[in-house]
């Protein structure tokens, strides 16, 4: 009787310690945000060993998906006619394409790219990413989280102004045919297409639902002042967007402020968590409507459910009041939806 006792209790730690360790490296999953390379061809692939080998040396093993994003962008791995694979011979201080051997192009990319990396560990891996193309300079001012619009004001500051046409898909489809002339600044964006992401916890929709509610169940808030002052400004301004800044804010959910909606729009867009109206939106993801009708949003509210083909919301500054209302799922007005 003992011995079966003692099989039980032993099974059952087994178990046990296998639960959290499965628990554990769910939560680190979620945590980490794991990445993978997505749509390469094998003239980049080829490279993964060696990009593996050098991301562990230098202690960057997660960066491996963002490292192959690299290459692609900058030659396609195509060594035959581009030896430098990672176009980093001017990290050194040397003329472009100076680096003849791919081997010593990714030793000394991996190398440039963890170094940067290393001095800014809480940094957005885009935000390197972005410094890769721009500089180490570039991660003085961009903060940690990656936003394209950062990359745009540091390119236009060093370039002057000056433009030049840029008619990639991937910055036509942020709105723009060009860029300014200082670096790329799409040049993340380029990379992030061929990364994916770990799906994450969903949970801080709930909470920024939470805290829109109380806000609504403190008062209606008239004239928005609670809101607009918490921004910065010194007047009242149209605070729809603020009010859903306050809220992401307090309820610590990661979503850089704006208090203007195509600035709100950009950012979704930047970070590939924007939906367009035809699909399905989520509790606690931020809907932006056009009234006028004229592909420029102009209000923002906060997606509290969404119930037989109804979205419901609660909004900021409706008839300058916070508002609980609800739309067709298919109406006109509806742009899209930023995920969070």
């Amino acid at each position: 009787m003992k011995s079966i006792r003692k099989v039980i209790a032993i099974s059952l730690s087994i178990l046990l310690l296998f639960f959290v360790l499965l628990t554990g490296m769910d939560d680190f999953g979620n945590s980490s945000g794991i990445a993978e390379a997505i749509g390469l061809p094998e003239m980049v692939l080829r490279w993964e060993s060696k990009v593996t080998k050098e991301a562990e040396k230098n202690g960057i093993v997660e960066a491996v998906p963002y490292l192959l994003g690299i290459i692609m962008v900058e030659t396609g791995g195509n060594s035959e006619k581009y030896p430098d694979v990672m176009q980093c011979s001017e990290s050194q201080g040397k003329p472009p394409n100076s680096i003849q051997d791919p081997d010593e192009s990714i030793e000394v990319g991996v190398k440039y790219f963890a170094d940067m990396f290393k001095r800014y560990p809480e940094y957005d891996l885009l935000n390197i990413v972005q410094a890769y193309n721009f500089g180490g300079g570039f991660l003085s001012s961009s903060g940690k989280e990656y936003t394209l619009e950062k990359a745009i004001q540091f390119s236009k500051s060093k370039a002057d102004g000056e433009k030049v046409s840029y008619p990639n898909p991937i910055a036509i489809n942020l709105g723009y045919d060009y860029r300014f002339n200082y670096g790329n600044m799409f040049y993340s964006q380029l990379v992030k297409q061929y990364i994916q992401t770990g799906s994450t916890s969903n949970s801080g929709n709930s909470d920024i639902i939470n805290v829109a509610l109380n806000e609504l169940s403190e008062s209606p808030h008239q004239g928005g002042q609670k809101y607009w002052s918490w921004y910065g400004f010194n007047s009242r301004v149209e605070w729809c967007a603020i009010f859903v800044s306050y809220n992401a804010e307090k309820a610590g959910v990661s979503m850089e402020r704006f208090a203007y909606c195509p600035t709100g729009i950009e950012n979704f867009k930047a970070k590939n968590q924007w939906k367009g109206r035809a699909q399905e939106p989520k509790d606690g993801d931020i809907i932006f409507f056009d009234w006028n009708g004229n592909g420029v949003s102009d209000h923002v509210g906060i997606v509290e459910k969404v119930e037989n083909g109804r979205v419901h919301t609660i909004e900021g500054n409706s008839g300058d009041k916070i508002a609980r209302l609800s739309y067709e799922q298919n109406s006109q007005y509806i742009m899209g939806y930023g995920s969070l």
